[in-house]
């Protein structure tokens, strides 16, 4: 997949080096993303000559030494110096009329973006706060993903089967109380039936991943609790096998669908997933 780097929200609307740092702070964690997902990252030849505040371009913050200018420099020399860059193989037309809001978009990220993959990456900008962005090419209508939100970004491939349920949740709860690191495929996602299934046990997750510890393990709903390990036949053979050492719990996902792993500080690592409440039954 291939995003364009938006030049068109970056007009000198930050009022200062700091509030333009807080904006590229949400920035840098959707370019992470993007490169964890193998993604390619493409810009316009001149896009450190756009205005950042009415002081400054983009090229001039490479030379400011604040503690926040520092700690960005490397990565924005990477940014303006590594391609791609998709005006070295232009695919829309100069003989084509674009528009966005009125204004003429001809050679610019936006108008190529509609000849590429349809998605741009863009800065906070008045112009720039919707997801979807409507271009008039010529006569007709071309919608634009703007990716401004990593979450939602991830939601939108999902939905779209651009990425799989078991990346979507290693990424999406990165940094929460939910780790999918160690999930087993096989009696994971892989083992569910539907995509309603899937949508029933993503939705869990998000339920608990926004949930505290204290109120995980009170909570009716969940019934988080151990689970006894069975000595012959089941999961979690008691000593025996890759987790014999480790306490296995499970949480409740509906009244027959349960989850099971373990608990290492304040991550639960997610290992199986059930549908029939037969393994349960044991333990």
């Amino acid at each position: 997949m291939e995003i364009l780097l938006n030049e068109l929200s970056l007009s000198g609307q930050f009022k200062d080096e700091n509030e333009f740092f807080d904006s590229f702070d949400i920035i840098l964690e959707i370019i992470k993303l993007i490169d964890v997902l193998d993604f390619s990252l493409a810009k316009e030849f001149m896009l450190f000559n756009v205005d950042i505040t009415s002081q400054y371009k983009l090229v001039d913050f490479l030379r400011l030494k604040t503690d926040r200018a520092r700690k960005l420099k490397t990565f924005l020399l990477k940014l303006a110096n590594t391609p791609p860059y998709w005006n070295e193989t232009q695919k829309h037309s100069i003989s084509d009329n674009y528009m966005y809001n009125g204004n003429d978009i001809l050679d610019t990220s936006l108008a190529e973006s509609c000849e590429r993959d349809k998605i741009v990456l863009s800065f906070k900008h008045n112009n720039f706060l919707k997801n979807n962005l409507l271009i008039q090419k010529n006569n007709s209508n071309i919608n634009i993903y703007n990716l401004i939100d990593k979450y939602h970004f991830l939601d939108t491939l999902l939905s779209s089967n651009r990425i799989n349920p078991s990346k979507y949740c290693q990424l999406k709860f990165k940094n929460t109380n939910l780790n999918f690191s160690n999930i087993e495929n096989r009696y994971g996602f892989d083992s569910l039936d539907n995509q309603g299934q899937i949508d029933i046990f993503i939705l869990a997750f998000n339920n608990f991943s926004q949930m505290k510890w204290e109120d995980i393990i009170k909570s009716d709903g969940l019934k988080y609790k151990q689970y006894s390990k069975p000595k012959k036949e089941g999961w979690f053979l008691k000593n025996k096998g890759l987790y014999s050492n480790l306490d296995i719990y499970k949480f409740r996902v509906t009244q027959t669908y349960r989850c099971f792993g373990y608990r290492e500080k304040d991550e639960f690592f997610i290992l199986r997933f059930e549908t029939d409440h037969k393994i349960s039954d044991n333990g």
